[in-house]
């Protein structure tokens, strides 16, 4: 078999071979610069270099890391390492959230619910408490409780709010116990 023909054979090989490899690597990559951030966001004192974690956070979350997008939603929001923007960490917070990330889900639900830095929006802010809310998240169980209690972004309904009340205090909740307990207290006095 001639040389040419080799190549001719081979160059589908070795041009899916390279266009695998980077894929590979950017989700390693992604990983890594994540892991590295969140060790160096966990130190204390002058070990902590905030910053740094922002920048790699950053690196991982423009590759698709999830946690990474989260994390750098909090680090926007609460002016870690970067300037507080909460514009920036609306974005960040979304990119996780449409990815069912339940704390992402939460944080966005509370920056557009009570309007913190953004106009308020409280069915905007449920609409994100609900989809948390539906993967387990108990603090989200508690708000959605909340407002169907209160009527606040969603129409006043008893019986849901007494649903998602009881589901996030099954899971140990001190805000849901309490409320719970005076909604049941309050059902009873109407009826």
């Amino acid at each position: 078999m001639n040389f040419q023909l080799r190549m001719l054979i081979a160059a589908p090989i070795i041009v899916a071979a390279i266009c695998i490899r980077p894929t590979y690597a950017l989700e390693v990559d992604s990983e890594s610069a994540y892991q590295k951030g969140l060790a160096l966001y966990l130190k204390h004192g002058t070990e902590r270099d905030t910053v740094t974690v922002a920048a790699l956070f950053t690196e991982a979350a423009e590759q698709g890391h999830i946690e990474a997008a989260f994390s750098l939603g909090v680090l926007y929001q609460n002016g870690e390492g970067v300037s507080k923007n909460t514009n920036e960490a609306i974005q960040w917070y979304t990119k996780a959230a449409v990815q069912d990330h339940a704390k992402a889900q939460f944080n966005l639900g509370h920056l557009l619910f009570e309007g913190i830095g953004v106009a308020r929006d409280p069915a905007a802010g449920i609409h994100w408490f609900q989809k948390a809310a539906e993967q387990g998240y108990a603090k989200a169980q508690y708000k959605v409780g909340c407002a169907y209690l209160s009527g606040s972004g969603v129409s006043e309904n008893h019986a849901l709010a007494l649903e998602w009340l009881s589901k996030a205090a099954n899971q140990g909740d001190k805000d849901a116990i309490q409320t719970l307990g005076l909604a049941r207290e309050m059902h009873a006095q109407k009826h």
